[in-house]
């Protein structure tokens, strides 16, 4: 490969490394939990010195990208699972889980509102992928989705783009997902969320609003959950 120290030279090498050790890991070269080579193979490969790989990867490690062990190596974390969100699961009163089956209601592509693109970080007018969906368990849907997704970051969608999973969607694009922010707040269901969710309009409503960006923080999608706690009590459970 080029050496590295000719490329984007105003950039830290240390970042640049690191970018080229995501790249590799998002493309499935090391899958997670797998072993990274040791610092000096990686920086005979790469032909810079080891303490600019030593500085990639306590980069990578704070990013919670690698875990390094003493005597053992450094592993690939499993991202997908690394990446939480505070308000992720819903349980009954019997600590159960309930994730439920998610059914796509629409999908399409959309341009960007201007409350959209400040919110996606997008300009207005930009192209949105929009899902509409309903997670059902027991065939009783209990939350309605709507999900945006710049479509510049998209070009690769699975055979069943409706139920995607974002962290799947990422790594089918080489992206690495990062952080998320989310909000939680009570809303009044209106007239698509009653249809959607069987209650009537008006109806409280558990809200929540969350945006996750990747790991260069480009926001990846926004997606708002509208939830109807029925009589088996779904909790969400902070994590």
């Amino acid at each position: 490969m080029p050496d590295l120290e000719t490329r984007l030279a105003a950039r830290p090498l240390y970042l640049q490394v690191r970018d080229v050790l995501v790249q590799r890991i998002v493309v499935g070269h090391w899958k997670p939990g797998s072993t990274l080579p040791n610092e000096t193979q990686l920086a005979q490969q790469l032909g810079i010195s080891i303490g600019t790989v030593r500085k990639a990867l306590d980069l990578m490690e704070d990013e919670r990208i690698v875990t390094r062990r003493q005597g053992r190596g450094t592993f690939v974390n499993d991202y997908a699972a690394e990446t939480t969100f505070p308000f992720s699961s819903f349980h009954n009163f019997e600590g159960q889980r309930v994730s439920g089956q998610k059914r796509a209601r629409t999908i399409s592509r959309v341009q960007a509102t201007a409350d959209e693109a400040a919110r996606l970080g997008v300009r207005r007018g930009d192209e949105l992928i929009r899902v509409d969906r309903v997670r059902e368990h027991k065939n009783q849907a209990f939350m309605a989705e709507t999900c945006l997704l710049p479509a510049k970051f998209f070009g690769r969608l699975p055979e069943d783009f409706g139920s995607y999973r974002l962290s799947a969607l990422a790594q089918l694009n080489s992206i690495l997902l990062g952080h998320a922010d989310e909000r939680v707040d009570i809303a009044l269901a209106d007239a698509e969320d009653a249809e959607a969710l069987g209650v009537p309009e008006k109806t409280p409503l558990l809200r929540l609003d969350r945006v996750i960006f990747s790991d260069h923080d480009d926001v990846l999608e926004w997606r708002v959950a509208r939830c109807f706690m029925r009589s088996e009590c779904y909790l969400v459970r902070y994590s």
